[in-house]
């Protein structure tokens, strides 16, 4: 634990260590998640999914949430270390022979052709009714 006034680094090296990272810092300010979503405008529901998957929220939403809890972003490369070794790289795969491409259409196999015909019935995408839809708070 680091003396009080002491600023701590947590380097952030993968999207699952955001999460323990958000719930200490909102603790450490004090803060429920109740009160917390009250300064955000929004339900406590939308922020406890927010705090429960960080990764999928935008980075706008993400700079909010630790503005208010006085926390800032630093972003740099980490210090030089060994030299790095020199990835191998992995040999091309041939081309397919000229006769594979010249084969008919009738000869690929059915999920190679193109479809050509579709009904709007099916091109339209399934909606919901917007009663039956959860509304979305934009924030």
């Amino acid at each position: 634990m680091s003396p009080p006034g002491v600023a701590v680094d947590y380097p952030l090296k993968t999207l699952s260590q955001l999460r323990p990272i958000l719930v200490g810092f909102r603790k450490k300010a004090g803060l429920t998640q109740k009160d917390l979503a009250a300064r955000l405008g929004i339900s406590q529901q939308s922020y406890a999914a927010f705090e429960a998957n960080p990764e999928a929220a935008s980075v706008e939403r993400l700079v909010r949430v630790l503005r208010l809890v006085d926390v800032e972003i630093k972003l740099g490369a980490p210090e030089a270390k060994a030299a790095p070794v020199a990835a191998k790289t992995a040999p091309r795969p041939a081309s397919p022979p000229a006769a594979a491409a010249r084969m008919s259409s009738a000869a690929k196999p059915p999920a190679a052709r193109k479809r050509t015909h579709t009904t709007p019935e099916a091109a339209a995408p399934q909606r919901q009714s917007a009663a039956r839809r959860k509304p979305r708070e934009d924030w």
